[in-house]
């Protein structure tokens, strides 16, 4: 599978896992909106600061 996680960045930039087999990402007036596998939804305030596709990794922040 190559489905992705994300995570969101933190102080001392320490990754929390938020969401995994993410398969939807849309950005939209400053929140995030997540889909996983099973269609479950998360909706973050932030934006998306990195996606490593090698390591499945999204990872999102906040100001």
């Amino acid at each position: 599978m190559c489905e992705s996680s994300a995570f969101l960045l933190g102080k001392n930039n320490e990754l929390t896992r938020v969401m995994e087999n993410v398969v939807d990402v849309t950005p939209t007036n400053g929140k995030v909106y997540l889909t996983d596998l099973l269609g479950e939804e998360k909706i973050l305030d932030g934006y998306i600061k990195e996606i490593k596709l090698i390591d499945h990794k999204i990872i999102l922040a906040q100001d």
